[in-house]
């Protein structure tokens, strides 16, 4: 909440008072996990193993031109060389959870899909939500230097009628980004909707996307 002080120029009096409510936030939680480095190795040669026996799984329903195994070869976290990746997936999960508040006692979280995403120079993702899951989450195993960042775009971004906006704050804002590095985990609402623009870096960006639900 925050206050706004009276403005007594607008004809009002000195004691009329305002607040800010911000309303059903957005709760995206970034993991900079510590050992990511070591991780990452292990899943680098894990992934190149997977994409040279797995052809591209893009859903026909993608306008996009990326490498992915959504469709394919979606079970990832159940592979023996993915279980120190999937643990600390859980505990990121479980992190978001108990912010939530979710009911976790019941020790029935658990990962639905799991699956590798690839963008190459050109590649892109458009705007999408995960339907049918809880939370969602976005690993990365190689994020080159200015790759692509990942959009959140508001609820609110489908208006139909919007005014100009003069300058975008936190209050107006219809999308928000960020920027990730190798070792990045991210974990949000499976109803968030999110997208990649176009990849300008000539590096391989490589993340391991899940989905999770009670």
């Amino acid at each position: 909440m925050t206050n706004i002080q009276p403005n007594t120029e607008s004809g009002m009096t000195a004691e009329t008072t305002r607040t800010i409510e911000t309303l059903f936030p957005s709760v995206v939680l970034v993991t900079k996990v510590p050992n990511g480095a070591e991780i990452n190795k292990k899943l680098i040669a894990e992934l190149d193993e997977i994409r040279s026996s797995t052809p591209n799984g893009k859903p026909n329903s993608w306008a996009c031109d990326v490498y992915t195994t959504i469709s394919n070869n979606c079970t990832l976290h159940e592979k023996p060389a993915f279980k120190e990746f999937s643990e600390i997936v859980m505990q990121c999960l479980s992190a978001y959870g108990e912010l939530m508040n979710f009911p976790l006692e019941n020790n029935n979280l658990r990962i639905t899909e799991c699956w590798v995403n690839v963008y190459q120079h050109g590649n892109s993702q458009e705007i999408h939500k995960h339907c049918n899951h809880v939370m969602t989450g976005v690993y990365y195993v190689k994020a080159p230097e200015n790759c692509s960042k990942i959009m959140f775009h508001s609820p609110q971004a489908d208006t139909m009628i919007r005014p100009p906006i003069m300058h975008n704050n936190n209050l107006n804002s219809m999308t928000a980004s960020y920027q990730p590095q190798a070792g990045d985990l991210i974990v949000f609402n499976s109803a968030l909707n999110h997208s990649v623009p176009a990849s300008m870096t000539d590096g391989e960006r490589i993340s391991v996307s899940f989905n999770a639900t009670l």
